[in-house]
Formats: structure tokens, sequence, C-alpha cells
């Protein structure tokens, strides 16, 4: 019994082992917050739908996004971070399905986002 145990469990290994690299590999469909992925038609909507960490950046650049502009702040702030907000479109979307200038875009934007969050004390 000890010598079928002792055969058994190293190919057990190399199935689980072979499975867990089959799964980590697969590819997973990010989903993200801004726009629809079944509708994302741009290249660098797709690249978005497709990479997890752009579809993170995306949820964060929407989250603060909409956090200052439902927070109240003073007209001239919400007309800013609306005008940056769409600049930051115009550059996303001019990346096409570029990640480096994609991860560049929203990096920037988040920036931009975090600093008038804190200049308005959110």
């Amino acid at each position: 019994m000890h010598k079928l145990l002792t055969a058994l469990i190293p190919s057990a290994l190399i199935l689980a082992g072979s499975t867990a690299t089959i799964l980590a590999l697969t590819p997973t469909h990010a989903v993200a917050q801004s726009f629809n992925c079944a509708h994302a038609v741009l290249p660098a909507e797709i690249a978005i739908c497709g990479n997890a960490n752009l579809s993170h950046l995306d949820e964060q650049t929407t989250g603060m996004y909409f956090l200052i502009v439902g927070s109240g702040a003073p007209a001239t702030t919400i007309t800013t971070v609306k005008a940056q907000q769409g600049k930051f479109l115009t550059t996303r979307n001019d990346c096409g399905a570029d990640i480096n200038c994609l991860v560049s875009a929203y990096t920037d934007q988040i920036m931009f986002l975090k600093n008038e969050k804190s200049n308005l004390g959110l």
C-alpha cells in the first residue's frame, strides 16, 4: 500500500500543478466601471476590458471623479474637474491599445483627482 501511495502522490501533485497552471494562465475578463464592456468598440476600451489592472485604474478614476463631482464642491472646481476628465478621455482614447500609454494616462488623471480631492478635504 505504501508503494502504491508513493507512486500515486507525485502523479496527483503533477496533475494538481498542471491544473493550477492552466487556471493561472486563463485570462480573466475585467469589468470597467466607466463604460459597459459589452459595448466597447474603441481600442482603448477593449484593452481596458481585457486587462484587470487597467480595469482597476478605470474604477479608481471613475470613483474619484464621481466623488468630487457629487461632493457639493464649488462650481469652479466642478468645471475644472469635468474639463480635465474630458481631456483625460481624449488622451486615453488616443492611446489605442498601448498598455503603457493607458497606464500613464490613468496615473496622471488619478494624481490630478487625488489632488483635487485633497483640496476639498475629501
